[in-house]
């Protein structure tokens, strides 16, 4: 039910900004071999501060996806509305503190969706490695001093009732998952020049990359989102959001369906997303357009679907629906012919042409 919503609640994507090279051209100099040197703590913690100076930047503009489980498709998202950070450097102690709030939905077959609001302070020991052009960077939480977990909705009346009969408060079990997933950290891998990152939760070895369903080699746009989501009929997820930084830019989108036989895409601001989501965690069924999308497209079952989007500078999101409240294709409402459509997608940013 709502108890294992948590683990993706800090497992941020964290990035170092493309053009703050300062920190990796340290790294170049000195070598990885004295960097992965743990005797060296001080110069060790000094090239881990590049990447506080994006952590909130990031949580705040990107839901982060929730999974049961690393290798499972996304069944949802948690949205930051405030975060705020702390470097604690001293010989007796070096770490980061995070602090955050925001609110974000989840989806399970007893549940059906369930809306939330979560906050937390986690005190994270971090470290890191470089190992073939690659840095990876842990983040091991040291002390997690509140987690706190309050459902908005839950679409299926059963499962209210099954924690009652349990005698278990969902709130107090969300609480307690949240902290205990939390206490797997996550490992960022900044693995170019580009700030293109990956990360999974818990330690990934040096060398290793988390599971991933498109495999990019050798392209000169920027992936932005590389995952797997699963949205059941009746649902929409939203996916962002996705900055354009200057004008002549587009989003590439590369998407395929399996499951159903169709899903709407629509693409759209940040400011309307934000409106969108609000009502989403908060009100059962789908949401209608707040306004017309800037871009709009049927996905359908057994085709690889790519898109070019030009676009302004600006936050975008790109919203799967599968339901009858927005785009062309409707799906069944009965949660009897529920069909989950299990979408691969491929976020890109490059060039307009």
């Amino acid at each position: 039910m709502t108890a294992r919503l948590g683990p993706f609640l800090l497992a941020l994507l964290l990035t170092g900004a493309p053009g703050c090279t300062g920190k990796e051209s340290l790294v170049t100099v000195v070598g990885p071999g004295r960097v992965n040197d743990p005797r060296n703590k001080s110069l060790r913690f000094d090239i881990l501060e590049f990447g506080l100076q994006e952590f909130c930047r990031e949580m705040t503009r990107r839901g982060v996806p929730l999974k049961l489980n690393d290798s499972d498709p996304v069944i949802g998202r948690f949205f930051a509305d405030t975060c705020s950070s702390q470097v604690i450097d001293v010989d007796s102690r070096k770490s980061l503190v995070v602090q955050y709030s925001g609110r974000g939905y989840a989806w399970t077959a007893q549940s059906q969706r369930v809306g939330f609001t979560s906050a937390g302070v986690v005190e994270y020991a971090p470290d890191f490695l470089v190992h073939e052009g690659a840095m990876y960077v842990y983040f091991r939480p040291s002390n997690i001093s509140a987690a706190s977990f309050e459902t908005q909705l839950i679409e299926s009346g059963v499962a209210g009732s099954v924690a009652s009969v349990l005698g278990v408060p969902v709130n107090d079990l969300g609480q307690h998952i949240v902290r205990s997933q939390l206490e797997r950290g996550f490992t960022v891998i900044r693995k170019n020049k580009s700030g293109e990152v990956d990360f999974g939760l818990g330690y990934v070895p040096k060398g290793q990359l988390p599971l991933r369903p498109f495999r990019v080699e050798h392209s000169r746009k920027l992936t932005l989102a590389n995952d797997g989501t699963e949205v059941h009929s009746g649902q929409q997820d939203y996916l962002g959001g996705f900055e354009i930084t200057k004008k002549h830019q587009a989003l590439y989108l590369t998407m395929t369906l399996d499951g159903a036989p169709a899903v709407d895409l629509l693409v759209v601001p940040r400011a309307y997303a934000d409106q969108m989501t609000g009502r989403y965690i908060t009100q059962p069924g789908p949401v209608p357009l707040a306004s017309p999308p800037l871009f709009e497209d049927v996905l359908t079952s057994g085709q690889v679907l790519r898109r070019r989007i030009p676009l302004p500078p600006g936050l975008y999101y790109v919203v799967i629906d599968h339901s009858a409240a927005a785009g062309r294709s409707a799906p069944p409402a009965q949660v009897a012919d529920d069909r989950a459509a299990k979408i691969d997608y491929l976020v890109q940013l490059g060039k307009a042409r």
